[in-house]
């Protein structure tokens, strides 16, 4: 009788070990598996901080100086299109005027035509001229209007993306200067207008990445805007609380050099101001 209890303790004592031991061996997986996982957050965000730190301000700083009315053909393309006219460039300036009438007008005005058969870039033209050039003929057509009106395009071509990003500044008399920056993307291979969604996935960037990034950044230029604000300088007030800043209501952005995302907050596409923010993702 003795002999069987015995026994029986040394087997239950030898199932507690074994049970220690598997517990021990699923928390060292599971302890594994985690890291795995933050090392993987990791990776996804100093590859955000990557463009933010190295390239970043950089490419704000020559925001100003895309513009030179041109198409900028980059990498990785391979995609095939019906033009309208064969013998011009996929992005040509359809419409141009450089003319100034002392004490009436000063116009230098370069505006895109896409050069592609399809029914959405048909809508992109139409959006284009009625946006710049109507306001070009009507600055022609008013007299002693006193009024300052440049408009320039850049285009970049890269992975079969287009991107097209077109700025007007527009001074009226004695009114302030307005900034008015409209973008246009589109898939050359699927040939359908491609969307920010589908771009921050291209560049394996969740809308929690950029949603964190847009805010952070905003963030800042609105302590410093305060900042001037109680200096008494008058400036365009932010609040990187407004959903204006998530990245689902984002509307002007475009891919340039390295593929870096423009994110832009133009102000003055909605206002009299020629203030705007740009976020690199």
């Amino acid at each position: 009788m003795n002999i069987n209890n015995e026994k029986v303790k040394k087997r239950n004592l030898k199932i507690f070990y074994i049970a220690i031991i598997l517990i021990c061996v699923i928390s060292l997986l599971v302890a594994i598996i985690l890291q795995i996982k933050d090392d993987e957050k990791v990776v996804s965000n100093n590859n955000l901080n990557t463009i933010e730190d190295g390239k970043s301000n950089e490419y704000k700083e020559k925001f100003n100086e895309l513009f030179e009315n041109k198409v900028n053909y980059l990498e990785n393309n391979s995609y095939k299109i019906a033009k309208n006219e064969e013998d011009k460039e996929i992005i040509y300036t359809g419409y141009q005027i450089d003319e100034n009438k002392i004490n009436d007008y000063d116009l230098n005005v370069n505006i895109p035509y896409i050069n592609i058969n399809n029914k959405t870039i048909d809508e992109f033209n139409k959006n284009i001229k009625e946006t710049f050039e109507t306001k070009a003929k009507s600055v022609l057509n008013t007299q002693n209007s006193g009024t300052i009106y440049n408009v320039n395009y850049s285009a970049y071509i890269t992975n079969n993306i287009l991107s097209l990003v077109i700025r007007s500044t527009l001074k009226e008399g004695n009114s302030a200067q307005r900034d008015i920056v409209q973008t246009y993307n589109y898939d050359l291979i699927n040939q359908k207008e491609i969307t920010v969604d589908e771009l921050l996935d291209m560049k394996n960037v969740t809308k929690q990445e950029a949603n964190t990034k847009i805010r952070n950044e905003i963030k800042e230029v609105q302590q410093s805007v305060e900042e001037l604000s109680k200096l008494g300088y008058n400036v365009y007030p932010r609040d990187y609380t407004s959903e204006i800043y998530s990245i689902n209501n984002v509307t002007e952005y475009f891919i340039g050099e390295d593929n870096a995302l423009y994110i832009i907050f133009a102000y003055g596409n909605q206002n009299l101001t020629s203030e705007m923010d740009i976020v690199i993702i």
